[in-house]
């Protein structure tokens, strides 16, 4: 099985039958053509909508507690430091 991260499409065309992906990863080696069923990929869009709204909605929440964690943290390390330190 071939694995790659599509950070960005660059183009999309199609042709009877087919649609063309072409896009990029984070380095210009990363770039990547797909050819999809058209009629596989109309089937897939619902779902994949869907999969998309809730990896964002997730990286909200990931990004959410790790600022409430750091919060905590600082708090936890200045608790009883506050003023001049003594030299």
């Amino acid at each position: 099985m071939k694995e790659a991260f599509i950070l960005k499409t660059v183009s999309l065309h199609s042709t009877p039958d087919v649609v063309h992906i072409e896009s990029i990863g984070y380095s210009s080696d990363d770039e990547m053509f797909i050819e999809w069923d058209a009629r596989s990929l109309l089937e897939d869009i619902p779902s994949l909508y869907r999969m998309a709204k809730q990896a964002i909605e997730q990286g909200k929440e990931y990004e959410l507690k790790k600022y409430v964690d750091f919060k905590r943290d600082l708090a936890e390390d200045w608790k009883g430091k506050r003023g001049r330190q003594k030299k």
